[in-house]
């Protein structure tokens, strides 16, 4: 990879990073007050330590940040890789980042999380609208505008 490659990736998947988790502590601690941001780090490292995350402490809710990083960086780094042929169908880079918002709360909500933890998913209008709307806006079109100013091989 050259270094714009990677500084892109770095660069998209860490701002998606750092403006989801902030949401995410925004939305389900402060406005919606069903958690705490500990507990909301912890659910992130659940993923990967299971239940022993949430009585970790700060410990494992620094683990949850580091994981929830790696996944965004993943996230960027697939985008950066599909961006050459996803930009031949969506030319606007608002309208791409909008469907692959779209594109990563589906992988993340109908795929990883439902193997990882085990349960299916189940449909609740309210915090899908928190889901879907933080990740259009925190994720997909952040990775989107960062990835269509600084790719330059195109």
């Amino acid at each position: 990879m050259k270094n714009n490659s990677i500084k892109t990736i770095f660069t998209a998947g860490l701002t998606a990073a750092i403006l989801d988790i902030a949401g995410a502590i925004i939305v389900y601690a402060f406005i919606l007050d069903i958690s705490t941001a500990q507990k909301v780090l912890q659910s992130v490292a659940a993923g990967a330590l299971g239940k022993p995350a949430f009585t970790g402490g700060w410990s494992t809710a620094i683990a949850g940040l580091g994981f929830h990083t790696l996944i965004a960086l993943c996230f960027a780094a697939f985008h950066y890789i599909i961006y050459p042929y996803w930009k031949k169908v969506f030319t606007n880079a608002w309208v791409a980042g909008f469907i692959y918002g779209c594109v990563v709360w589906g992988v993340m909500n109908l795929i990883v999380l439902p193997v990882i933890s085990g349960k299916p998913f189940v449909f609740n209008l309210k915090f899908f609208l928190y889901g879907i709307g933080l990740i259009i806006f925190l994720v997909g079109i952040p990775i989107s505008l960062i990835t269509d100013k600084m790719r330059r091989d195109i």
